[in-house]
């Protein structure tokens, strides 16, 4: 425990202590009391002390008098106390302004005054201030206490804070992704207003916090209202009763999490019954779907999100915090995607499997046309934020839509094919719906086997073996001419080429496969050759 040099001097035999310079310093904790008649004892010293001297070792080392003053001020020390007209009549100038510089304390003392008459008043005073913070500990402690005890949540925790500090708080709760302010907080105060907008990272360079930690995990920050500024010493006090909300946040964050694990238990045991075709009667999902207050009565549509080469990267893991560190991104990856759907859906029922997110959505739009592209939109925004927030990426699949909660599976399936395709026609990082794989649903059936590469090799062998001879770019001319509906024009546009090379490629094309693509019926042979050869790959 301390006081600061400023209390100290209130002590009334110091009355004729003499501050001669560093007066911005007297907020300086002051832990004990040391007499120094030897230059060099800041060496062996800890911070917070007082150091009191008669200043006779000075009158042998004058000229390095300015030297020892910055190193006692650096080994922690709260001031620095002398008793002149004895050994030492006056301090240099020079040593006066490197203490202001520094706001170190030197402080004269009358050289009728004891150094015993020094020390004992200021450990007692340190001793009556320790019992005072402890009883006030205690009553603090008590409050909070009392308040998990009968159940009080984040917010009453956040309130009774800032009733006690007497100062407007907030609470960033990081692991639930939720702002808690204190509710006597005015609405339109910078306070709140910056607590409200701003991103974490924006507040904490703005406010003074205490992180959250459990395990060396953060769960969030408490903020106080004070913004920033220079002085690094904050109240005793203060600190104290952040320590104590600290410590039942901690306990509210775990009772939180605790609850919901048990929830998500059976929130994913019932999703997961959905998925599987494991519910047999519509009663059944009625009733369990009452205690998430869920209403699947417009129907679903199932929509998995698949995080990229995820089991590759658990074939690399060596040791336990690369397996921690892999899990903890796989629960951002999971986190961010439900986030974000929540923006826009009241209800997100959710199960995960290994490196997979399965959702049920319902309807927002009457028209399918328009939801369809709501949807695809919001997936699109999922996907941007997992490869920002860390450099992964996932494929998402949308099933089809189904009126009945009953054929929750159909949707699921279609949603995992629409994952599968999605990877061997695009790779990785794309949004796949199951309604616009149109000719993929069959080829999906047929591409591995021998008889699908010996039908796309007899179309286009000549076209593979002409590109790889001439270093040619017919084959992906003939991808975009099928992209863009033979439109040879809007072809060229998308190539940034002009309108005659394409249409020699074109001829070039008909020419090596010995086909005329104005034809209907040699256009879709050729399509489809091209797919399966895609898929193939």
């Amino acid at each position: 425990m301390s006081i600061t040099v400023e209390n100290m001097l209130k002590i009334k035999s110091f009355s004729d202590f003499k501050i001669l310079a560093g007066h911005d310093g007297t907020n300086r904790r002051v832990k004990s009391v040391t007499v120094m008649e030897a230059p060099d004892m800041y060496k062996w010293l800890k911070g917070g002390k007082f150091f009191i001297t008669t200043g006779y070792w000075m009158k042998y080392v004058p000229n390095k008098i300015e030297e020892l003053i910055i190193k006692i001020e650096n080994s922690g020390a709260s001031a620095f106390g002398i008793k002149l007209n004895r050994f030492i009549d006056a301090l240099p100038d020079k040593v006066l302004k490197t203490a202001d510089n520094l706001s170190f304390p030197i402080i004269q003392i009358p050289s009728y005054c004891a150094f015993i008459d020094i020390i004992n008043p200021v450990l007692s005073l340190i001793i009556n201030q320790q019992a005072l913070k402890l009883k006030y500990s205690e009553n603090i402690h008590r409050s909070f206490t009392s308040l998990v005890i009968n159940g009080g949540n984040t917010q009453q925790i956040v309130d009774t804070l800032g009733n006690i500090l007497k100062i407007d708080v907030a609470f960033y709760d990081t692991y639930f992704d939720k702002k808690y302010v204190n509710s006597n907080l005015d609405k339109f105060s910078k306070f709140f207003n910056d607590i409200k907008s701003f991103e974490i990272d924006k507040i904490l360079s703005l406010y003074d916090h205490y992180p959250i930690n459990i395990d060396k995990k953060n769960y969030g920050y408490i903020i106080i209202s004070n913004e920033k500024i220079k002085n690094k010493y904050v109240s005793e006090y203060n600190k104290m009763v952040v320590e104590h909300a600290s410590t039942v946040l901690k306990l509210d964050i775990q009772k939180k999490i605790s609850n919901m694990q048990i929830e998500e238990k059976y929130r994913n045991e019932f999703v997961r019954d959905l998925i599987t075709n494991n519910i047999k009667t519509s009663e059944e999902v009625k009733n369990r779907s009452k205690l998430y207050n869920w209403n699947f009565d417009a129907g679903i549509i199932s929509i998995i999100v698949d995080i990229d080469n995820f089991k590759m990267n658990y074939l690399k893991i060596k040791n336990k915090k690369m397996n921690y560190s892999l899990e903890n991104t796989k629960l951002i990856i999971f986190k961010s995607a439900i986030k974000i759907l929540k923006k826009y859906f009241k209800e997100v029922p959710y199960t995960t499997f290994n490196d997979s997110l399965t959702l049920l959505i319902k309807p927002i739009y009457k028209d399918k046309l328009k939801f369809s592209n709501k949807l695809k939109k919001i997936c699109r925004e999922i996907n941007a934020n997992i490869l920002k927030k860390t450099n992964f990426t996932a494929t998402i699949g949308i099933g089809n839509y189904e009126s009945s909660v009953m054929n929750s599976h159909i949707s699921y399936k279609n949603a995992k094919m629409a994952v599968k395709l999605g990877r061997i026609i695009y790779k990785c990082n794309n949004v796949i719906s199951y309604d616009e794989l149109g000719i993929y649903k069959l080829l999906s059936l047929i591409y591995k086997s021998n008889a699908a590469k010996n039908f796309y090799l007899s179309n286009l062998q000549e076209l593979i073996d002409h590109d790889k001879k001439n270093n040619g770019d017919l084959l992906n001319t003939l991808y975009y001419l099928i992209k863009n509906n033979w439109n040879l024009k809007v072809t060229s546009e998308k190539m940034y080429l002009h309108y005659n090379t394409i249409k020699y490629r074109f001829n070039k094309i008909n020419e090596l496969l010995n086909v005329d693509l104005r034809n209907s019926e040699e256009r879709i042979n050729i399509t489809i050759s091209l797919k399966l050869m895609e898929m193939a790959e």
